[in-house]
């Protein structure tokens, strides 16, 4: 049931255990995963993701989690070992994961709507440990890590999946003028792609002086966060607004500003995730006679994790910009700190 590199694992590893809302990350030792199934995959941690959405777990909790447990999804690593099944990944290749597969099943699928699969499937136990194992199909849509492609690189993969999807839902392209609002790497990622899709101009909101630079870099025009009004917009974009305007924030106030921003028969991509109950006062006369249309963004279609892998693997999007901090794992109990540092765009766990 299990291959021969499956019996080289250590019993026990160090992994970052969650143990509930407003407390520290500890490390602890834990059973190392092991091939137990023909389809298991066991893989060596080589980076994993600490993102805006695990500090509100460990400071405010998640929904999905229940403490303790060890958080993390987005990860790249080295195959250790491999179930009898498995035939495309093998010991010693370094891959990084698609979390979140569709089933291909269940209701949401059934309807067209494989972004929103109910069913969960991921990394066993979390991203930040030294081992995690994952099985069918998060297997089968494992993506080999090229030479030239850092593991840090490859783990942004999956953000860049979403923020290729939220490009394609508001069908951007040549000649528009595009604004995104935020410039945490989500935006950044955003004007990049915006560029390559052939937007014609594309602003950034821009809140840290210092990233005003990383947007230009990105093929973008930084526009001060303060300076987000409907006439200055309109002055930067022949006075009719953007095309386009990608919300990657997610507050009341950002949304509001997006709908006052976008041009008549413009698109507001709503991609920034807001507290639940949120709600924004918004102008439905407006919204008829200007012909607005407002679209959610959300995860991805099948098929563009493998498409934002083949973009990394080119060169074409560079982002090693913005990995700017590095968090072993005898420091996680920093991690949430680390990540509201003003400079911090990426903080990446290296266990």
């Amino acid at each position: 049931m299990t291959g021969p590199a499956a019996t080289a694992l250590p019993e026990r590893m160090r992994a970052a255990v969650w143990h509930g809302a407003g407390r520290p990350l500890t490390v602890e030792e834990l059973p190392t995963p092991q091939v137990e199934e023909p389809g298991d995959v066991v893989i060596r941690v080589r980076a994993a993701m600490f993102g805006a959405s695990l500090v509100r777990a460990v400071t405010i909790g998640h929904p999905r989690m229940t403490p303790p447990s060890v958080l993390g999804t987005l990860v790249a690593g080295d195959v250790v070992a491999v179930g009898d099944a498995v035939r495309r990944l093998a010991p010693g290749e370094t891959v990084t994961l698609d979390p979140h597969p569709p089933c291909g099943r269940c209701d949401q699928c059934d309807d067209g709507l494989p972004a929103l699969c109910a069913t969960r499937s991921g990394v066993t136990p979390g991203a930040h440990a030294q081992y995690v194992r994952i099985r069918p199909p998060v297997t089968a849509h494992a993506r080999h890590v090229p030479p030239g492609v850092s593991p840090a690189t490859a783990m942004l993969t999956e953000i860049v999946a979403c923020v290729l999807d939220a490009t394609d839902t508001a069908d951007i392209g040549p000649g528009q003028d595009v604004l995104v609002i935020g410039c945490g790497p989500v935006g950044l990622i955003q004007v990049r792609l915006a560029r390559l899709r052939g937007a014609r101009q594309v602003l950034c909101s821009v809140n840290h002086p210092w990233r005003r630079e990383l947007v230009r870099q990105a093929g973008g025009v930084p526009v001060d966060s303060g300076d987000v009004s409907a006439d200055h917009v309109a002055a930067l974009t022949r006075g009719r607004g953007p095309h386009v305007v990608v919300e990657a924030v997610g507050s009341a106030a950002t949304y509001t500003s997006a709908f006052d921003v976008v041009r008549d028969g413009g698109t507001v991509v709503g991609f920034g995730g807001c507290p639940p109950g949120t709600a924004i006062p918004l102008d439905v006369n407006a919204v008829h006679y200007r012909r607005i249309r407002i679209l959610g963004s959300y995860h991805y279609k099948p098929g563009v994790f493998e498409e934002a892998a083949r973009l990394l693997e080119t060169g074409r999007l560079d982002l090693e910009p913005l990995l700017t901090h590095r968090i072993p794992l005898e420091r996680i109990a920093d991690a949430v700190a680390i990540a509201r540092l003003p400079d911090c765009l990426v903080p990446v766990v290296e266990p």
